[in-house]
């Protein structure tokens, strides 16, 4: 078989094959064998019918379709290991010549890998990140733990006010004419909370327990409901209970009740210590986004349109995912994102772009520097995931070899020796003073 190679530029190759006679009349022995199952001639049985007669009765040419399948993926792939390309996409293909008694001509375009153009990766320069813990982010979080602990007990005064919590009976109406969950008999509203209709709060405060009001609104233009958005609403109001939220005192009992701890002062330690962890894991995660991003825009890429489809598609693909975890099913989810399939696109693609790049940098970083994987790190990265998980390892490797997931791992377990690999090498400044930044 003969094989020309031909570059066509962004690393696309035209491969131009010309298949011997011999193979030709395999494939079309081949397609004769299929399609005499399949035609009935007078005088023949099913299946018996002789090749000359097929052929005289409804030409050579009815074989040529099914010959080509059979030989299209065996020259392809010949053709690719003898010009030695990797394709990254389906050809575009092209029957040249085609005919009994003579070599086959077929015509490849393949694309393959996009080249990678690395600038400087070693000894980038990138501000260093830093996110100090605070005595007031602890106070935060202790109060968020007392928020967590409140309880709701009666109010002294019986008189609605901003924070409480109240229940009551209403029942709306527009134009005097009652609408859909205008009503309502024991709903509990926080006073301030603003997740009502704008203005219906702020006309509870001051009403007692036991009183009725007439509470005047209109609905915001922008409301979910088209029916009712920008109509005025009259709600008939109830107060039946008022509520006050009872915050617990924050000292060694508060500590002694919500944690393991007896006094306020080892919670507060405790909860500093996790706060600046927190913290460190954010300083490492930005350090190497930083890093990653300015390696990325030294290197220069001539992307493929299809690698950058096929990522779009790919990130479409989570989108759905991460509606169907929120609950929703997966077919609301598919027809949702269907009808706005277009903008969403459009909306990823430099996303899309740019974790396209930043994977064929890695990769070219991967080959160049020679980064590979042992099977001590291997197996150190299973038991990892194994005591993480609290599986045995074996079980873990069992599980990652049926989802086909191994070769994957490998992967990833490379691309994390390749970033540290950057980010060691990587130079942090210090971020110039704000006002330095607003003179520039």
């Amino acid at each position: 078989m003969k094989v020309d190679a031909k570059a066509l530029g962004n690393n696309k190759v035209e491969l131009q094959v010309e298949c011997p006679e011999e193979q030709v009349a395999e494939a079309l022995d081949r397609a004769y064998r299929k399609i005499v199952r399949q035609v009935s001639i007078p005088g023949f049985r099913k299946g018996k019918v002789p090749r000359q007669i097929l052929e005289m009765r409804y030409g050579v040419e009815v074989l040529y379709d099914d010959a080509i399948d059979f030989l299209l993926p065996q020259v392809y792939q010949a053709a690719l290991d003898e010009a030695a390309v990797e394709p990254i996409d389906r050809p575009e293909v092209e029957v040249v010549d085609f005919a009994s008694g003579k070599p086959a001509v077929f015509k490849f375009v393949v694309q393959g890998p996009p080249e990678v153009e690395l600038g400087e990766y070693k000894g980038v320069e990138v501000e260093a990140v830093s996110f100090p813990v605070e005595e007031e982010d602890v106070d935060q979080v202790l109060a968020q733990m007392q928020e967590q602990h409140a309880r709701l007990v009666e109010s002294p005064n019986n008189v609605v006010a901003e924070g409480d919590f109240v229940n009551l009976a209403y029942e709306g109406s527009i134009d005097g004419e009652p609408f859909a969950g205008c009503k309502a008999d024991n709903y509990t509203l926080e006073i301030g909370s603003n997740t009502f209709i704008p203005g219906f709060e702020e006309q509870l405060v001051g009403l007692q327990q036991g009183e009725t009001a007439e509470i005047n609104v209109v609905f915001p233009e922008d409301y979910h409901n088209e029916e009712l958005a920008g109509k005025p609403a009259v709600f008939k109001v109830e107060i039946k209970d008022i509520k006050q939220k009872e915050v617990p005192a924050l000292d060694d009992d508060f500590a002694a009740e919500v944690s393991e701890f007896s006094t306020l002062e080892e919670l507060r330690a405790d909860i500093k210590n996790k706060l600046q962890e927190s913290a460190a894991q954010r300083e490492r995660d930005a350090l190497e986004d930083r890093v990653i991003d300015a390696v990325v825009a030294n290197a220069t890429v001539d992307i493929p349109e299809v690698l950058i489809a096929r990522e779009i598609d790919e990130m479409v693909e989570e989108l759905v995912f991460s509606l169907t975890r929120q609950g929703f099913p997966e077919e609301f989810a598919r027809e949702y994102i269907s009808g706005r399939l277009d903008t969403i696109k459009e909306d990823y693609r430099e996303g899309a772009e740019k974790r396209v790049k930043t994977r064929l940098v890695l990769e070219k970083i991967k080959e160049v520097e020679a980064v590979t994987v042992s099977e001590d790190e291997f197996e150190a990265k299973l038991q990892e995931m194994a005591d993480f998980y609290q599986q045995e390892l074996e079980e873990i490797r069992k599980k990652l070899t049926e989802q086909g997931s191994l070769e994957l791992l490998r992967q990833n377990i490379a691309n994390e020796k390749v970033i540290r690999l950057l980010v060691d090498a990587a130079v942090q400044v210090e971020p110039a003073p704000a006002d330095e930044q607003e003179n520039e």
